[in-house]
């Protein structure tokens, strides 16, 4: 007779193997995209980040329709939960509407006709500010659903830009109540539309990385 034998139990991945080369070939194409904007746009490059119907700006408006997306895509592959998922989805919405029509702008420069608080430069420059405090506190939950370091390093990473990416907006509110501020280099400012592109893609490309489940 046959010795019985017990059939070993499949062992489950609890940690699948990341997307490694999405966000390398991601990242490489928003560079490339920006360096061929400026090209077209020369001897006068700046057109291609500064004005608001600029290659640049729409670039940015789709990168932030795609984490949208994505972010829905990833709740249906179980890559993310299901509450984190609509909320980066509505999220990211709402931030492409923002992009697109300038809303953030509208309020800062037409507040005052709603309300008189708009006197103050906190309340004009509020949905900048709430970006960057929830965007904060987005990040860290979106970090705990991660699954791999090198995953996590693209979403700081991206955090990083998108707050240097504000600072540089913000800037000249800064400087006007202490004007012993120093200048922020022009290269920089004309940047700005650069460096939100830059981190909107670091972020999708540690989207795109996480495996499903």
């Amino acid at each position: 007779m046959h010795p019985h034998t017990t059939a070993r139990p499949r062992l489950v991945d609890r940690h699948p193997t990341p997307h490694t080369g999405v966000a390398p070939a991601l990242l490489m194409a928003v560079l490339g995209f920006l360096l061929f904007s400026g090209w077209m746009y020369a001897p006068q490059w700046e057109r291609a980040f500064r004005s608001d119907g600029s290659p640049v700006s729409w670039l940015s408006s789709a990168l932030l329709l795609a984490l949208s997306i994505t972010a829905l895509r990833m709740v249906g592959d179980r890559a993310l939960p299901r509450l984190l998922g609509a909320w980066l989805a509505l999220a990211f919405f709402v931030l492409a509407l923002d992009e697109q029509f300038m809303l953030h702008e509208l309020w800062k420069f037409r507040c005052h006709e709603w309300t008189d608080a708009c006197r103050w430069a906190p309340v004009r420059e509020a949905p900048m500010l709430a970006v960057a405090v929830v965007g904060l506190l987005t990040m860290a939950w979106l970090h705990r659903a991660l699954l791999h370091t090198g995953t996590r390093a693209l979403l700081w990473a991206g955090l990083a830009v998108g707050w240097l990416a504000i600072g540089v907006d913000q800037w000249p509110e800064v400087q006007a109540r202490w004007p012993r501020l120093p200048d922020l280099p022009s290269l920089l400012a004309t940047l700005e539309e650069g460096l939100e592109v830059l981190a909107e893609a670091l972020v999708l490309g540690a989207l795109l990385r996480q495996p499903g489940q």
